[in-house]
């Protein structure tokens, strides 16, 4: 007998390392990841010395609890109402004795229960930064003419520098100004 008839016929697999690279790289290019998404806040440059005290008047309360439901200053609303009360509190100027004395001194305070839901707690800034946008919206039309956004970069500078956004997360004491 022949030796060659004995032996199986060999395949030629130095290609499919080549074709399992090129399948991976593929697969690597045209997968699409979906990103999650936060909210996008800039937080304040650290500072060496205590902030100045808060007056209570300043601050705005606002509290989500475990059932998702929302409580300014210990009355409890509808969150249809909150970007109003809001809106109130950062333009009254001083003319309201409840509300902040002015728009760079106005704080709202957010706290929320662990338990509250992630889109119920979005729900809320949304509301909180909605009339933040109403009032700088309105500061652009009344001293430009125009929307917020169509604003030259040192217009915007301007209406932001008049409405600060500050919305507290943290803990603090009044007194202590922390």
């Amino acid at each position: 007998m022949n030796s060659r008839a004995k032996q199986s016929p060999k395949i030629n697999a130095s290609s499919m390392a080549d074709i399992a690279f090129l399948l991976l790289i593929f697969f690597l290019v045209t997968t699409t990841m979906e990103v999650d998404k936060g909210i996008f806040a800039m937080l304040p440059p650290a500072i060496e010395s205590k902030p100045a005290p808060i007056k209570e008047r300043n601050v705005l309360k606002v509290f989500l609890n475990a059932e998702n439901k929302l409580m300014v200053e210990k009355e409890w609303i509808e969150m249809e109402e909150l970007k109003e009360l809001v809106y109130t509190h950062i333009t009254n100027n001083g003319i309201l004795d409840n509300y902040a004395e002015s728009s760079t001194k106005a704080v709202i305070s957010l706290k929320n229960n662990r338990q509250t839901t992630y889109n119920n707690y979005l729900s809320v800034y949304n509301e909180i930064r909605a009339a933040y946008n109403q009032a700088r919206n309105q500061m652009a039309f009344n001293n430009y003419g125009k929307n917020f956004e169509t604003l030259s970069k040192t217009q915007k500078q301007i209406i932001q520098k008049a409405y600060p956004i500050k919305i507290s997360e943290a803990e603090y004491d009044l007194k202590q100004g922390i």
